[in-house]
């Protein structure tokens, strides 16, 4: 809405000041327009003003009431003798940021199809959670929380596509924009009693440094600075240290001088010098994973799920014809290999609970 001009804001100032001579039981204040309506969610016949920061909308007192018995009461405490209005009506101010409380409406109004189908449905189901567990949206609640255990999973096979649909990003800014920082996920997760969300954002956020971690971060879509308590910091850690020391031993048990398997195609071959190919081919997987030159290049140097996959996917075929990859030993020995990294994976996602402390049922 317009801003009025002076000598306007000046005559609004006087009739207001004017009502304030009036007894309370018949005053009634009409607010200087200073406020924003966002058209994109707003009715005009609509019955209640929902205000956050400079803006507001207009809604239907009885179809948000029904959807939260939270908002209906504060609705309630509204005094009709005494309470500001906008647009002629009365007004219930939400403490969110405005974008936020639009999002909400939103998604009572029209649904969270069409809202989950954007790029940043990730970040939308984040915010859904968290006002709709605020004012005991039930049903909304259920929704983003169903949505959000796609970015943060209970199962490995869900994890796995995640990390193959989340793109990269060139700074932290960029990413918070898309996704909220596995910090905010944990918290919110504690506050909301969404124990599900813990161990996957836990893992995720092992992967960073610690003293990133330990410091927290600024959130430019909140304008917070996030940070983990005490507790949720010693478990980080801890859990951090159970899945380094879990990559060693699979490296020590599984890898490093790994025999080529009984059924070895190579040792049949006619030239002596190939019947140690496959288990060369091994030993230059096991440096690799020890330099940690792939985990480098893409920023995961502490991901040992994606170190495990790595050891399998760089003994792929190369794709063109005659080229030879020495990191791949014959079909047989690969095969194997690979269910002992599918198994060891899956042994690794099972424990993450354990290792940071967390009681989910049903994890896995």
């Amino acid at each position: 809405m317009a801003s009025l001009s002076s000598n306007s804001h000046q005559a609004e100032k006087q009739r207001v000041l004017s009502q304030d001579r009036l007894p309370k039981s018949t005053r009634e204040i009409e607010v200087i327009p200073a406020f924003r309506r966002r058209s994109s969610v707003s009715f005009d016949d609509g019955n209640l003003a929902i205000l956050a920061g400079q803006s507001y909308i207009l809604v239907h007192r009885g179809f948000i009431c029904r959807h939260s018995a939270y908002l209906a009461e504060l609705a309630e405490n509204l005094k009709s003798d005494s309470c500001i209005r906008l647009e002629g009506r009365p007004v219930l101010e939400l403490k969110e940021p405005a974008e936020d409380v639009s999002l909400l409406f939103h998604a009572l109004y029209d649904g969270v199809t069409t809202l989950f189908q954007q790029s940043t449905n990730l970040r939308i189901a984040f915010v859904l959670f968290r006002l709709s567990s605020t004012y005991h949206i039930e049903k909304l609640r259920s929704e983003a929380l169903a949505f959000l255990k796609k970015g943060w999973p209970s199962s490995l096979g869900q994890w796995d596509r995640r990390e193959r649909h989340v793109p990269r990003f060139d700074s932290d800014f960029a990413r918070a924009m898309l996704l909220p920082h596995p910090i905010a996920v944990i918290n919110l997760a504690r506050r909301f009693n969404a124990p599900e969300l813990l161990p996957a954002a836990l893992y995720e956020l092992s992967r960073y440094p610690p003293s990133l971690a330990s410091a927290g971060l600024f959130d430019p879509h909140d304008g917070l600075h996030h940070v983990l308590t005490l507790r949720d910091l010693t478990c980080l850690l801890r859990g951090r240290e159970s899945a380094s020391r879990f990559l060693s031993t699979f490296m020590v048990n599984e890898l490093e001088g790994r025999k080529p398997s009984s059924a070895c195609r190579k040792r049949s071959d006619d030239h002596p010098d190939r019947w140690r190919e496959c288990q060369g081919a091994f030993d230059l997987v096991t440096f690799e994973l020890l330099c940690d030159v792939n985990g480098v290049v893409i920023g995961r140097t502490s991901d040992p799920l994606f170190a495990m996959l790595e050891a399998v996917n760089m003994q792929a075929h190369l794709g063109d014809e005659g080229a030879w990859n020495l990191y791949r030993p014959c079909d047989v020995c690969r095969d194997e290999f690979a269910a002992t990294v599918h198994d060891a994976r899956e042994h690794f996602w099972r424990k993450l609970p354990e290792w940071f402390g967390i009681d989910v049922p049903g994890w896995g």
